[in-house]
């Protein structure tokens, strides 16, 4: 077994990390790593549905795709996140959670592995609190399990970051599953690396690891499934739908504009804006080229 550390920030440089592992690494390796305060949406996702992308934008927290399925998740310095790798032949979806689950019952924190192969802390009233959240990738024949673990995550900003103030009219993305979350506040992320042993330090000066196509706003932006979304600017309604981050069609019947195959990208000038409700109206022509 291979065990990997980083004391990088950087969420593009772990996805690149994860996916040399997936590609190029043999026999089992774990990795854990940190991100800097980050929303990181599964592969078929929607970030315009899944989070606040104004909010985020004046906070400085950073969008982030990762290549598996599942849901949306948030990570800061108090969330230490897993990754296995290792042969797909005999691989099940529990296998590492049972380890996680162990290596926690003998830090005397106990934790089940519910249906959805999240970790969650019982309540005395029956309820659940999540800690842990998977996510899963394969190849021929490797197998990829990489997850979440709250510590002492800053749950008030992952509340808010998740909140996406608007209602998209159609989607086609794969919506997050809510749940109630918690921290494990009887561990520091210190004592949770700690607790693995020694372990290799991967550095971001390393060349095997592809950082840049994870930051690309091709592949955080531009993979979003067709989604169509109605609002006003100014009480004036607009329509529009947009594939793989760019605006395909836009309707505007106050202004009687009608275009198809605009082929704009949904970014900065226009979405960020358009999340407060308030725009400079030739700020969007312009960025329509309408």
């Amino acid at each position: 077994m291979n065990l990997y550390t980083s004391q990088e920030r950087n969420p593009f440089f772990h996805l690149a990390v994860e996916d040399w592992l997936l590609r190029h690494s043999e026999g089992e390796s774990i990795f854990l790593y940190q991100n800097a305060p980050s929303v990181v949406l599964g592969r078929f996702q929607n970030p315009w549905l899944e989070c606040d992308l104004s909010w985020m934008k004046k906070n400085a927290i950073t969008l982030v795709r990762r290549p598996s399925g599942g849901g949306t998740v948030w990570h800061d310095e108090g969330n230490v996140n897993f990754c296995w790798v290792g042969a797909l032949q005999g691989f099940k979806k529990t296998n590492f959670l049972e380890t996680v689950q162990s290596k926690l019952r003998s830090l005397g924190v106990s934790v089940e592995i519910n249906a959805r192969h999240d970790l969650v802390v019982p309540q005395a009233d029956g309820s659940t609190r999540k800690v842990s959240g998977s996510a899963f990738k394969q190849t021929k024949d490797r197998s990829l399990h990489h997850g979440t673990l709250l510590i002492n995550g800053d749950l008030t900003r992952l509340n808010r970051a998740l909140q996406s103030p608007h209602s998209l009219t159609e989607t086609r993305s794969i919506p997050s599953v809510r749940s109630i979350v918690s921290n494990l506040s009887q561990l520091t992320p210190a004592q949770w690396i700690e607790s693995w042993g020694s372990s290799e330090t991967v550095k971001s000066s390393d060349q095997r690891f592809e950082t840049q196509k994870w930051s690309d706003w091709q592949w955080v932006m531009g993979e979003t499934p067709l989604f169509r979304w109605s609002f006003k600017i100014q009480e004036e309604e607009i329509h529009l739908s947009a594939h793989k981050g760019l605006i395909q069609e836009l309707a505007w019947p106050q202004r009687n504009l009608s275009f198809e195959k605009l082929q704009k990208p949904l970014e900065a000038a226009t979405f960020f804006e358009l999340s407060q409700g308030e725009i400079d109206l030739s700020l969007w022509q312009d960025a329509l080229g309408v």
